[in-house]
C-alpha cells in the first residue's frame, strides 16, 4: 500500500513539473515568436500608427485648406473689385 501512494505521489510530481514545464515552454515560444514578427515588422519599415495619425490629419487640414482656397478664388472679394473702380477712375 505504501509503495502504491509513493508511485501515485510520484506521479502526481511529474505531472505538475510537466504542466509547469509546458507552461514555460508555451511563454518561451511567445516570446520567440513575437521578437521574430517585430523584427520582420521593423525590416519593412512600416509606419507607426501614431504617425500615421498625425499625418492624417495634416492632410486633412490642408484639404480643408486647399478647399476654401479654391472657393475665395471663385468668388471675387469686394476688395479687389473697389480698387479695380478706383483705378478706373483715377486715369479718367
Amino acid at each position: 500500500m505504501v509503495n502504491k501512494s509513493k508511485i501515485l505521489s510520484d506521479l502526481s510530481k511529474i505531472a505538475v513539473d510537466a504542466m509547469s514545464t509546458f507552461s514555460g515552454l508555451k511563454k518561451e515560444i511567445e516570446t520567440l515568436v513575437s521578437l521574430r514578427v517585430n523584427k520582420i515588422i521593423n525590416k519593412m519599415n512600416l509606419v507607426k500608427r501614431d504617425e500615421f495619425d498625425v499625418l492624417k490629419k495634416m492632410v486633412q487640414k490642408i484639404l480643408i485648406e486647399n478647399e476654401e482656397l479654391k472657393k475665395a478664388k471663385k468668388t471675387p472679394s469686394v476688395r479687389k473689385k473697389n480698387t479695380k473702380k478706383k483705378k478706373k477712375k483715377a486715369k479718367n
